[in-house]
C-alpha cells in the first residue's frame, strides 16, 4: 500500500502541454472547487438561466487557455497553473458571469483562443485560424455591446471623464470612432513600412494595448469593457514580472467600474481611475516602442 501512495504521489500525467502530478491535480481540484462556491455564493442575486450558467462554464475553460497561453510564452508550469488559479477567482469574471449573467466572456474567450493559436502558429499558416477567431470575438462583443443594458452605457472610466461628459459628449461620439480607426490604421501603416517583426512577445504588447486602447476612447463604453485588458494585464505580468503593478492596477479600475454601474458610486473620482488607465496605456505604449527599437 505504502509503494502503491508512493508511486500514485510521484507519477506524471499530461494534459495538452502541461504536465503534472497527483497533488497538482489535487490543487487544481481544489481551487477549482473554490472558483464554482464563489459563483454559487452570489448566482442567486440574478436570475439564474442557461445563458449564464454557460458563461460560468466558460470562465474555467478560458483560465485553462489562459494557463496554456502563459505556458507558450515562459515554459513555466508553475505560472500556467498559477495564471489558471487566479483567473477562476478573479473578482470582474465571477461578476459578469455569475452576479450580472452577462455573456460577453463569450467574446474574450474567442479572443483569448484566438490569440493562443495565433502565437502557436505565428510562422505558420495556422496563425490565420488565430485571427479568424480574435475577429470573431470582436464581432461576438460588438453585438453583446449592442445588447447591454443601457444604464450600463458610460460606466467605463474612458476618455470621457477627462474631457467632461456634457461639454463636448455629442461630438465626441460622432469623432471618436473615426479617431480611433485612425490610430488603428496609422498604427498598422507604421509597421507595415518599417517592416516590424512581429514576434510572441509583440503580440501580447500589442494585444493589452490594443485592449486598453479601444474602450478607452469609444463612446458609451460599459462598465465591462475592461474585461478584456483584465485578462491581457495577467498573462502581460507573467511574461513580464516586474509588471506586476499592471494587472493590480487595472483590476481595480474595471472592478469600480462595476461597483459604479451596481451601486451608482464608487470609493474614488471616476476621474480619477481615467487618470490611471491613461498612464497604463502609456507604460505600454512605451514598452511596444522600446521592443521595437531595440531591433
Amino acid at each position: 500500500m505504502d509503494e502503491l501512495l508512493r508511486n500514485l504521489l510521484v507519477k506524471k500525467w499530461r494534459l495538452g502541454k502541461l504536465e503534472f502530478s497527483f497533488l497538482d491535480g489535487l490543487l487544481a481540484v481544489c481551487i477549482t472547487g473554490t472558483g464554482i462556491m464563489l459563483r454559487l455564493a452570489v448566482m442567486d442575486y440574478t436570475v439564474t438561466d442557461s445563458r449564464k450558467i454557460g458563461a460560468m462554464v466558460i470562465d474555467f475553460i478560458l483560465a485553462y487557455f489562459c494557463g496554456e497561453l502563459v505556458y507558450e510564452y515562459t515554459r513555466h508550469r508553475n505560472k500556467a497553473f498559477l495564471t489558471y488559479s487566479i483567473l477562476v477567482i478573479y473578482p470582474t469574471l465571477i461578476a459578469n458571469s455569475a452576479l450580472w449573467g452577462k455573456n460577453s466572456v463569450y467574446g474574450v474567450f474567442f479572443f483569448f483562443v484566438g490569440q493562443y493559436y495565433f502565437v502557436l502558429h505565428i510562422q505558420e499558416r495556422g496563425k490565420w485560424w488565430g485571427l479568424l477567431a480574435i475577429a470573431a470575438g470582436a464581432a461576438r462583443m460588438a453585438v453583446q455591446f449592442e445588447l447591454s443594458d443601457k444604464s450600463l452605457n458610460l460606466g467605463w472610466s474612458n476618455f470621457y471623464e477627462i474631457i467632461g461628459k456634457r461639454m463636448f459628449v455629442e461630438l465626441f461620439n460622432q469623432v471618436s470612432v473615426l479617431c480611433l480607426l485612425g490610430i488603428l490604421f496609422t498604427m498598422a501603416y507604421v509597421f507595415v513600412k518599417q517592416r516590424v517583426e512581429i514576434t510572441k512577445d509583440l503580440v501580447l504588447r500589442l494585444f493589452l494595448f490594443l485592449a486598453l486602447l479601444i474602450p478607452y476612447l469609444a463612446p458609451s463604453m460599459p462598465a465591462w469593457a475592461g474585461l478584456t485588458a483584465d485578462i491581457a494585464a495577467l498573462v502581460y505580468c507573467m511574461r513580464w514580472p516586474k509588471k506586476l503593478y499592471v494587472p493590480m492596477l487595472h483590476l481595480i479600475v474595471s472592478y469600480s467600474a462595476y461597483a459604479y454601474a451596481i451601486n451608482g458610486e464608487t470609493k474614488l473620482p471616476m476621474v480619477l481611475y481615467s487618470v490611471v488607465l491613461l498612464l497604463l496605456l502609456l507604460d505600454t505604449g512605451v514598452g511596444i516602442y522600446k521592443e521595437i527599437a531595440e531591433r
